[in-house]
């Protein structure tokens, strides 16, 4: 008899402690219910605010697009415009009065240079123990 009270008592123990791990495991197994939906909010947050701020960036970059594509619709109707007054740098027109005044001297001696002189730019070499006048720039 003692042995079964015994058993009866070691029983129970087991019993209490067996509802105790069960009690324990549906508390976790709620909580780990609980904690997958919080994640699975958190991830939707996350991916609608990535699609929120890809669509502010879209934006943004459609307007300064938009800008741009002014700003060259209007240089592009300037084009035609004759009306605008056309600066003339003094240097351009230097130049074109330089090479006119070539005198014929000056023409005369550019052509007289061999080609390999002509095309590298350089003047002609200069003889030492020349006997005959040399001709000069002018």
């Amino acid at each position: 008899m003692r042995q079964n009270r015994d058993i009866a008592r070691a029983n129970s123990t087991q019993s209490l402690r067996i509802r105790n791990l069960e009690n324990e495991t549906s508390r976790l197994l709620a909580e780990n219910l609980g904690l997958r939906e919080q994640i699975l909010r958190l991830q939707n947050e996350v991916e609608n605010g990535k699609a929120q701020r890809v669509a502010d960036l879209t934006g943004l970059l459609k307007s300064q697009l938009e800008a741009k594509l002014l700003e060259l619709g209007a240089l592009v109707a300037g084009l035609g415009d004759e009306s605008a007054p056309k600066k003339k740098s003094p240097r351009a027109g230097k130049l074109m009065r330089a090479s006119p005044s070539t005198s014929p001297d000056q023409r005369n001696w550019k052509n007289m240079l061999n080609l390999s002189e002509a095309v590298e730019g350089r003047l002609p070499p200069i003889l030492e123990n020349k006997l005959f006048p040399r001709r000069t720039l002018e």
